[in-house]
């Protein structure tokens, strides 16, 4: 900043302020600041589009991408005809605020001005459509570009990837001409934003084996399919590869996502070292660590942790609660957990939103005050929501409350009548009360509805490999071979009870 100020003080007393090769150093220094960037683009006389185009960049790369709209409006009444260069950025400003209509008018002005066919205006258009989940739109404007890049591939994939078309991504990446880590970190992604988390791991796999060096955003979606998955092996390997690659150094989001993971894998050991050996713990790798103790129901730890937390001078935010309330709900400490809920936004100013209020629902039914936890929902400044009613119904179910646990099991129901687990936690508390008509009307009203559980499913990682068993499932190649064994293992066990009863 102060050497933008001071080119600019030499321009000025050397006349040459107005001259446009030295204003595009100068708006492209200025661009880190850009009130000032603007008040010197507004007294330049008639800015070039070159001008324009650093100043449309500059707006939609920032937090305030819309004043690249309204420059674009001043460009069509005074400024100069726009370049190749000058749709990009608008078009980037459009998808980052989800601008579609604007960005259809751009489509036209770009049409007008016969810009179509370059490849960076094709390939914003591409995102502008698939950003806002017209895909085929986006299809459209791909199939019509006269030449594609690397880039035009990967964003259509990109695209179809976020618009949860997991099949379709891999269709335009198979028939990719040539693929970058960009290509397949996109196509990773896609694969874990669509819960196919051992496919993920699979292409991870193929891109080591092409030599092609993962970005972060790479690496972070892999860590979250193997702590989806209980992928341990893998995930230290990943662990393991950071770590050689920066020379020990572990950037914060990754070092955030490999604690996620230790934890849900149920490392707890490989965990609190990635969270040790952080140098500098900003507010993620704090809240990563509360969330797995939390998880793990280490409640006096995880008080300890965010105590330690707020006195190295981090500022918690509303994640960090919603672990820290967790923490306390599954631990059972019920004083502590009301307690940091009313300092929150007196102490920490963090106003408490519905998930925390589903927190301490949660907090109170599981430690049987299920009264108490029906008026702080009469007492909520909202409506309560499905998460909310399901922590009270859990509730009920445990501790036999057939009363609450109808009312809250009839919201749930009328809002997910299609939802079959609800129906079997109803199920499981008329049973526990002696409720037997009640089963089976519920049961028939199961039929009617056409609901059912989904079945169980259980992973295991053995040499690296994830292998999913799904309840009732026998299409694995052993499934005949493990059923057996099993249910030798059950009749062993069997009979050694009946023998230690007799004993």
């Amino acid at each position: 900043m102060q050497e933008a100020k001071r080119l600019h003080a030499h321009l000025i007393t050397a006349g040459l302020h107005q001259q446009d090769h030295h204003l595009r150093k100068l708006i492209t220094l200025y661009t880190s600041s850009l009130h000032h960037a603007r008040l010197l683009f507004d007294a330049v006389h008639n800015p070039s589009t070159y001008l324009y185009n650093t100043m449309f960049r500059a707006y939609a790369a920032s937090p305030t991408p819309l004043h690249a709209l309204f420059l674009h409006r001043r460009m069509l009444r005074h400024g100069p005809p726009p370049d190749t260069y000058t749709f990009p950025f608008l078009l980037k400003a459009c998808s980052a605020l989800a601008y579609l209509y604007r960005g259809l008018e751009l489509h036209c002005q770009a049409l007008k001005f016969g810009l179509c066919s370059h490849v960076f205006v094709g390939n914003s258009l591409i995102h502008l459509y698939g950003s806002n989940l017209r895909m085929n739109s986006a299809r459209r404007v791909f199939d019509e570009m006269a030449y594609r890049d690397i880039a035009s591939w990967t964003t259509l994939l990109a695209c179809y990837a976020h618009s949860g078309s997991v099949e379709a991504a891999r269709k335009v990446f198979d028939k990719m001409p040539e693929r970058s880590v960009v290509s397949y970190s996109a196509m990773i992604a896609g694969y874990v934003r669509g819960n196919r988390f051992r496919e993920a791991l699979d292409l991870f796999r193929e891109l080591f084996s092409r030599d092609i060096e993962p970005s972060d955003s790479c690496v972070m979606s892999v860590l979250c399919a193997c702590a989806n998955l209980g992928a341990l092996n893998v995930g230290r390997w990943v662990y393991s590869y950071v770590c050689q690659r920066n020379g020990g150094r572990v950037d914060s989001r990754i070092a955030t996502a490999l604690i996620d993971m230790f934890f849900k894998c149920g490392s707890i050991e490989h965990a609190l070292r990635v969270f040790q050996e952080a140098k500098e713990k900003h507010v993620g790798e704090w809240t990563a660590m509360l969330s797995g103790l939390a998880m793990h129901g280490l409640g006096e730890q995880l008080i300890e942790a965010f105590e330690e937390m707020v006195g190295s001078g981090v500022k918690p935010n509303i994640v960090t609660f919603v672990a820290l309330l967790s923490g306390c709900s599954h631990s059972g400490l019920v004083n502590e957990g009301l307690n940091y809920f009313d300092r929150m936004e007196r102490d920490f100013g963090v106003e408490p939103t519905v998930e925390h209020f589903g927190c301490v629902v949660d907090l109170l039914g599981r430690a049987g005050l299920i009264d108490q936890a029906m008026r702080f929902i009469s007492e909520m400044p909202f409506g309560p929501n499905a998460a909310i009613w399901g922590a009270l119904l859990n509730a009920c179910r445990v501790f036999k409350n057939v009363e609450i646990g109808e009312l809250a099991a009839q919201w749930l129901i009328k809002d997910e009548p299609w939802n079959g687990a609800l129906y079997i936690t109803l199920l499981s508390l008329y049973r526990k009360a002696g409720r037997w008509e009640e089963v089976e009307r519920v049961k028939m009203k199961m039929k009617e509805v056409g609901c059912r559980k989904d079945p169980g499913c259980s992973l295991i990682e053995v040499d690296g490999i994830c292998y999913e068993f799904v309840g009732g499932d026998k299409s694995h190649p052993s499934a005949v071979y493990m059923s057996f064994n099993i249910g030798k293992m059950m009749m062993e066990f069997k009979e050694n009870s009946e023998w230690i009863d007799l004993v």
